[in-house]
């Protein structure tokens, strides 16, 4: 369901995290009162609602010594007007999708990354929740990279006119994600972001628009491309934003991933079935660092051009993995945001298609 949710919302949240975070089930839900309130240890997670903050949160122990976590939460997105965000000036050094926003009323801002490639709705850090005093429970288990992750309700976030009004929410350290040097990047995943009709990413502007409620009519439809997209779900619970395009004439089907700031991403398999033609680079052995999961080895360069569906992406990076990378082995491959970043880039969820402009 898309747009603001009747209902009630389900989230579950596992404690083995992988690339895009954990387990997510979404039911349909409606609003109730936010609050903010001081953390709190795990051992006192709040089983019943109250006036204080509209959600439970129930803790079921597996057989293996692991947990579930099940959080009922009234969660929904509000729109006030057309929102058109400018890229986050660290846009030009991550080169994932990234945009201003703020959480709770005092109204510190902090870079946005705009993660389709995220499995939780949200991810925050220490940061965000020491300064705006939201209520966490720290887990005793380690997330992605080692780092001490807890369950956090998030009352609100804005990004410009769009408010996000009560989202249970993973608190991780820098260590989990490696997004960066800085520490206060927060991230709004796919669970949130399909919620939207689309989103357009604009990278020749430097600008990203949200819409809850249009849909994306193009002014000139002959100058884009429409590729299908969809969501699948794996064994672990994570969710995938998939996309089927030609590469150099092959089909295939990859990850659309927003919050990577590389190009192409394939496996060795996937690699192999490119015509010669295309493959006309000097790759060299490295490591490279993806956030939730660390560095890893590949054989990485820059194609001079490459046919990508109808347009031809010039000086695109690309780096091949080894068959069983957790980078690749669910999907051959995926697409980050240079392969977009010379034109217009549409995540059009109401009809299921992503628009590419060609020019």
């Amino acid at each position: 369901m898309r747009g603001e949710r009747k209902g009630k919302s389900i989230l579950r949240i596992c404690i083995v995290l992988s690339i895009g975070g954990c387990l997510l089930i979404v039911q349909s839900g409606c609003s109730q009162p936010s609050g903010y309130a001081a953390s709190a240890g795990i051992e006192n997670l709040i089983t019943s609602r109250s006036d204080q903050w509209p959600y439970s949160v129930e803790v079921v122990e597996r057989a293996d010594g692991t947990k579930d976590y099940f959080w009922q939460i009234d969660s929904r997105i509000e729109q006030a007007g057309r929102a058109l965000l400018k890229y986050h000036p660290t846009y030009s050094t991550h080169h994932f999708a990234v945009v201003e926003g703020s959480i709770g009323p005092n109204g510190r801002k902090y870079p946005v990354v705009v993660d389709t490639g995220a499995s939780q709705p949200v991810l925050v850090r220490k940061v965000h929740t020491s300064e705006n005093n939201l209520r966490v429970y720290p887990l005793n288990s380690a997330g992605p990279g080692g780092g001490k992750i807890g369950l956090c309700y998030l009352p609100e976030m804005d990004l410009g006119p769009v408010r996000l009004i009560d989202w249970g929410c993973l608190r991780l350290t820098p260590r989990s994600t490696g997004l960066g040097v800085r520490d206060d990047f927060a991230v709004v995943g796919l669970p949130v972001l399909r919620e939207f009709k689309y989103i357009k990413f604009d990278s020749v502007a430097g600008e990203v628009e949200f819409s809850k409620d249009s849909v994306f009519e193009p002014n000139d439809a002959d100058s884009w491309t429409q590729y299908p997209i969809w969501v699948e779900e794996d064994l672990r619970g994570n969710v995938f934003l998939l996309t089927r395009l030609p590469v150099a004439g092959q089909q295939m089907e990859l990850q659309l991933d927003t919050g990577s700031g590389r190009g192409l991403a394939i496996s060795e398999e996937l690699w192999e079935q490119l015509p010669a033609e295309a493959k006309r680079v000097h790759l060299k052995r490295t490591k490279e660092l993806y956030p939730y999961i660390g560095n890893l080895s590949c054989r990485s360069g820059v194609l001079a051009e490459i046919p990508l569906g109808e347009k031809t992406i010039y000086n695109a990076p690309v780096s091949v993995f080894p068959d069983n990378s957790p980078l690749v082995e669910d999907y051959g491959g995926l697409l980050g945001m240079q392969i977009f970043k010379q034109t217009v880039m549409v995540l059009d969820f109401e009809n299921s298609l992503m628009w590419v402009k060609r020019s």
